[in-house]
């Protein structure tokens, strides 16, 4: 099997893949960088906006856009730093955090929906080539895996 082949149903299975957790989510924020914005911040707790755009690895504009939407939504909160006025601290609310554990429990179901045609083996074998790829594209931008 030729390499464009092999990329185009790598390709193939992600668009379905993601139109499935569309279509079972029922909501277009996921998909979106509103719904890894909510995960980080559940994971990071109340963190600066400044930091926050770090570790999603976007810039302050669109982190302000995404905010300004989970703000609307009432999912997450902008307040002024304490010690530094020029800073806004962000957390998700109890909607916020509400809407996370959906999101996580959501992502199990696709999870187990991803692989569940495969046997054990297969399983294994899948999960050692993807990680392969990532290896490899981690070294390909001088970052760790």
């Amino acid at each position: 099997m030729s390499d464009a082949r092999i990329a185009e149903l790598f390709h193939t299975v992600a668009r379905m893949s993601h139109r499935r957790d569309v279509a079972r989510k029922g909501s277009p924020v996921y998909g979106s960088g509103q719904y890894r914005c909510l995960l980080t911040l559940e994971g990071l707790g109340e963190v600066s906006q400044r930091r926050l755009a770090a570790v999603l690895g976007i810039r302050a504009a669109s982190l302000s856009e995404l905010l300004g939407k989970m703000i609307a939504r009432g999912w997450a909160r902008r307040t002024p730093h304490p010690q530094d006025g020029r800073t806004y601290l962000i957390a998700l609310t109890e909607e916020g955090h509400a809407e996370a554990v959906r999101a996580r429990s959501m992502d199990g179901e696709s999870a187990h929906e991803l692989v569940e045609a495969l046997s054990d083996d297969q399983r294994r074998q899948f999960a050692e080539i993807l990680e392969t790829i990532r290896d490899h594209y981690a070294q390909l931008r001088g970052e760790e895996a």
